[in-house]
């Protein structure tokens, strides 16, 4: 199948079994008749009407579906419709389900590798709503009883005696900010293959220690952090099932390796995915559990970073002064100054960016003469614009985008040619998302020769 995107589990369950929708309702109600439910009334249309959310199945028909996938049947009623289908897919249980232990991170850890390969073929989270929340709180429980949550492995998975050592580790940690540094600059598409490599060298070193120790804590706070970078650049290319996975893994790799803080920055970075691809209220709901696990056991940069992260959910939602207090609380921590703990992946949080995400969280809210003022605050403040291309071509389209609101189709295009000409050499998809809805949104105005220039310039 071409890479691309489906937009339905039922979409994904067909292509996995190569079926049509008339072939899967055959079979489907086959199901449905040994189950004791009659004959379905069957039409051509009746599977696209469920994928495309015209119309949902019954009762019936989803208990014969979980019997056709091997979905127990009480998550027909406990996850819904059609989220109960993300069992069927086998990765995914193993990631979701697996018990918060040692032995279940290892278990998440190789089904993350299997099911994370350069393609993604679904365009659904894997867990939103409860089963969401409900990875978010079994992450902080595991945290709050780390002996009981990360047993040792089992002798027949231990598989050799890997000898770890402070400086290997710090070699592999270097590696690691290299890599982070360079997607700043890069991008996903780029560096996905690379990331995808250390996450297996750090996969199987932590399969073959098998043990608990500060080492290999350590380990799996890398290997958890690993995962997450895979995340985020699969995320930033559109790859959200992809994502999601490597996410949920990080947060088990950090609860066996008792590191709240590198998974309090993983959840940090799924409220960036669910609160562009799902939910917003959801995204708050895990900056708040981040928050909550990390209260006392953090520095006030990482406080601050969440505070920044917490605000950009709660813009989504409309919550203004919500948003605006979390700012606040943001610029009070960072203000305390960097610490000898701060973590090394912290390292881009400043108060140009503090700025740029208010400014971000204003457009949200409706608000472009705000957002501009944020924007030109982070500009005096130095916002390092070559240490970050990608993320300066969001905020200048963002920027461009205020400009517009406010009428100012001059400046709206002169802002719109500098992202545009420092994107060219980005291959990420949020940027190019972001111009192509500038574009679309200076559309109406192509009568303005400044508009025009631009439309022609970036076609």
């Amino acid at each position: 199948m071409p890479e691309g995107l489906l937009l339905h589990p039922l979409v994904a369950l067909r292509a996995e079994l190569g079926l049509t929708g008339e072939e899967y309702l055959d079979l489907l109600d086959d199901v449905h008749y040994a189950l004791g439910y009659g004959r379905m009334a069957k039409s051509r249309q009746k599977i696209s009407r469920w994928e495309n959310g015209v119309h949902a199945p019954d009762d019936n028909a989803r208990y014969a579906m979980a019997r056709l996938h091997g979905i127990p049947p009480e998550a027909v009623v406990e996850l819904g419709w059609p989220t109960f289908l993300l069992l069927a897919f086998p990765d995914d249980r193993a990631i979701l389900d697996s018990p918060w232990t040692l032995a279940g991170t290892v278990t998440a850890v190789a089904a993350a590798a299997r099911g994370g390969s350069m393609m993604d073929r679904r365009g659904f989270l894997i867990a939103s709503g409860a089963a969401l929340a409900g990875l978010a709180v079994s992450w902080s429980e595991a945290l709050a009883e780390p002996a009981a949550a990360s047993p040792a492995l089992p002798a027949g998975q231990v598989l050799a005696n890997t000898p770890l050592s402070p400086g290997l580790l710090n070699t592999l940690e270097q590696r690691l900010d290299d890599l982070r540094r360079l997607d700043d600059v890069l991008g996903g598409a780029r560096l996905r293959r690379t990331a995808l490599a250390e996450y297996e060298l750090l996969k199987d070193l932590a399969e073959n220690t098998g043990q608990h120790g500060p080492l290999e804590h350590r380990l799996l706070s890398l290997l958890s952090e690993a995962a997450r970078m895979c995340g985020w650049l699969h995320f930033d290319v559109g790859h959200q099932a992809v994502a999601q996975r490597y996410y949920v893994t990080s947060m088990r790799a950090s609860a066996s390796a008792n590191d709240p803080q590198v998974g309090a920055n993983t959840l940090a970075f799924m409220a960036i995915q669910v609160y562009s691809e799902g939910n917003p209220q959801d995204a708050v709901g895990l900056v708040r559990t981040a928050q909550d696990a990390t209260m006392r056991r953090t520095t006030p940069r990482v406080k601050a970073m969440l505070h920044a992260r917490a605000a950009r959910a709660l813009s989504k939602t409309g919550a203004a002064t919500a948003c605006f207090n979390a700012l606040d609380s943001a610029r009070t921590e960072y203000a305390r100054g960097p610490h000898d703990d701060d973590p090394s992946w912290s390292y881009w949080l400043n108060e140009g960016e503090i700025e740029m995400l208010a400014g971000s969280s204003a457009l949200d809210l409706k608000d472009p003469r705000r957002a501009l003022t944020h924007f030109e605050r982070a500009r005096q403040a130095q916002y390092a614009v070559d240490g970050y291309v990608r993320d300066n071509v969001l905020y200048l389209t963002r920027t461009a985008l205020a400009h517009l609101q406010l009428g100012d189709l001059d400046a709206a295009c002169a802002t719109a040619t500098d992202a545009f000409r420092q994107n060219v050499a980005l291959n990420s998809s949020r940027p190019s998302d972001a111009l192509d809805g500038l574009r679309e949104e200076l559309g109406v105005h192509r009568d303005v020769r400044a508009v025009r220039e631009f439309l022609l310039l970036s076609a």
